[in-house]
C-alpha cells in the first residue's frame, strides 16, 4: 500500500471515529502490526490455525481458531510483552478454521452493521463489528446504553450464535 493510500485511509478513519484521537489510531495500527508479527510464528507452527487481531483505542481483540488450549496460552504470553495495550480480549476458540464459513460470517457482519445504522439513538460509526464462526464481536467507545442496545440488535440477527461486547464505556 502506498503512503498516500495509507494516509487517506487513516484520515478517513479519523473523520469517522470522532471519539478517537489521531494518535490513538496510529497507535492501534502499530499495535495490530506488532501483535500480528508476534503471533505469525505461533500460527505457522500450530496448523491448522487462523488468528485475527483488531485494536481499538488500545483494546486488542484476538479471535479465530487454533488446534488446542496450549496455543491460546502461547498467544497470551506473546501479547503480554506489548506495553501499549490497555486490555486484551482473547476470544480464540479451539477448532479447525477450515470448518468456519467466511461467507456467512461476512453476511452476518453486513446485517449487523446495517441494523446498527438503522437503529435510532445509536451512533453506529463508533462501533466496529467482527464476526467469526457466527460469533459477533462489538468494539468501540460507547455509553453503556449504546453498548447494550448494539448487543441486543446484534443478538436479534439471524445466524448469530453469540455476541461479545468489547466496549470501552464513556459514561
Amino acid at each position: 500500500m502506498t503512503r498516500i493510500k495509507f494516509l487517506l485511509i487513516t484520515l478517513s478513519i479519523l473523520l469517522i471515529s470522532s471519539c478517537t484521537t489521531f494518535g490513538t489510531i496510529f497507535e492501534d495500527n502499530s499495535i495490530e502490526s506488532r501483535v500480528v508479527d508476534l503471533l505469525e510464528p505461533i500460527e505457522e507452527a500450530n496448523q491448522p490455525a487462523k488468528i485475527n487481531v483488531d485494536s481499538h483505542n488500545l483494546y486488542v481483540l484476538v479471535y479465530g481458531q487454533v488446534p488446542n488450549e496450549a496455543v491460546i496460552d502461547q498467544v497470551n504470553q506473546a501479547i503480554n510483552g506489548v506495553p501499549e495495550i490497555r486490555k486484551v480480549f482473547n476470544e480464540l476458540r479451539v477448532g479447525n478454521p477450515d470448518d468456519v464459513g467466511g461467507f456467512s460470517d461476512g453476511w452476518i457482519s453486513t446485517k449487523v452493521r446495517s441494523s446498527l445504522t438503522a437503529e435510532k439513538g445509536l451512533d453506529s460509526k463508533r462501533i466496529t463489528v467482527r464476526t467469526e464462526n457466527k460469533e459477533v464481536f462489538l468494539m468501540g467507545l460507547v455509553t453503556r446504553a449504546e453498548g447494550d442496545k448494539a448487543a441486543l440488535v446484534a443478538r436479534n440477527i439471524s445466524g448469530v450464535t453469540k455476541v461479545v461486547k468489547i466496549f470501552e464505556y464513556i459514561d
